[in-house]
């Protein structure tokens, strides 16, 4: 086991620069709110276009290597962030909202015990079918752009850290 689960795509994480990382994954607005006539609040969206923005940030002695990072640069993300999708009693079969990061997928009940599965690219395929629902966790793979980033140090207190501000395609 390493000192994270995130992964970046085309850089790198060296010793002691990625532990207790931290993301935040937040919906890019997609639409706007409008008032009707009856003054009724409305949000009027695409649901085609729903993308990620993610903060990734991280305090450790050493900070990665940004070789390929840079702003507009585009980078694969395999998240530390879980994302949660149910499957409906007596149904057998979810596809996930986004391609999972290798052997990071479970399904359990809401009892949390553990529930046997197939997973065919991002299909997921429950062994059996159940009387109640199941929920499937995954840390997911995002294609991102590089918006920003940073990297801070303190000198006499040894320490460092990043942060990585990315928009999904």
């Amino acid at each position: 086991m390493g000192e994270t689960d995130l992964i970046l795509g085309v850089a790198g994480l060296p010793p002691e620069s990625a532990r207790n990382c931290q993301q935040e994954l937040s919906p890019i607005p997609n639409g706007e709110f409008k008032k009707s006539i009856n003054g009724d609040l409305l949000f009027l969206e695409t649901n085609e276009r729903r993308r990620y923005k993610s903060v990734i940030s991280c305090k450790d002695v050493n900070s990665p290597i940004i070789e390929g990072i840079w702003i507009g640069s585009q980078i694969s993300v395999g998240c530390i962030q879980h994302l949660w999708q149910g499957i409906n009693p007596r149904e057998h079969r979810v596809g996930l909202i986004r391609p999972p990061v290798r052997d990071s997928v479970c399904a359990i009940t809401g009892l949390g015990d553990s529930v046997r599965f197939h997973l065919n690219d991002c299909d997921v395929t429950l062994s059996e079918t159940h009387e109640e629902k199941v929920f499937v966790c995954f840390r997911p793979w995002l294609t991102m752009k590089v918006m920003n980033f940073c990297l801070e140090t303190n000198e006499w207190g040894m320490s460092g850290g990043w942060k990585l501000f990315l928009e999904e395609l």
